[in-house]
């Protein structure tokens, strides 16, 4: 998918959403755009849904501002990030896992979303 951020005020909302398995490791799910992580979540999560979600809206060509939520069971936290993206070229988004003893399926993405406003 190929979206432009080509004007100030213009935005991309970023979700993604999993379970983690039935254990007591620890576990950090993080959402990123560009090099910035704009929200992470971590704790002994058993069991349990997970939710992390991002609003990015361009204020200049290599400069954002990010308001993101994450939740898992509870809401764990706001935050407002100011990512320093180049918008000339291509952005990464990604969700990313991990466990603090590397055990397969800990941390599991199901949906993964991208919409442009």
């Amino acid at each position: 998918m190929h979206i432009t951020l080509s004007l100030a005020g213009q935005s991309v909302t970023l979700e993604a959403w999993g379970t983690t398995a039935t254990n007591g490791n620890t576990k950090t799910m993080r959402l990123y755009f560009g090099a910035t992580a704009v929200q992470s979540v971590s704790g002994a999560f058993s069991n349990t849904p997970w939710w992390l979600t991002a609003t990015v809206y361009r204020t200049g060509a290599a400069t954002q501002d990010a308001v993101a939520e994450g939740r898992v069971t509870t809401t764990q936290g706001v935050t407002f990030t100011t990512p320093t993206e180049t918008l000339s070229g291509a952005v990464t988004v990604k969700i990313t896992g991990q466990n603090g003893t590397a055990a397969a399926n800990d941390i599991v993405c199901e949906g993964f979303r991208v919409r442009y406003h």
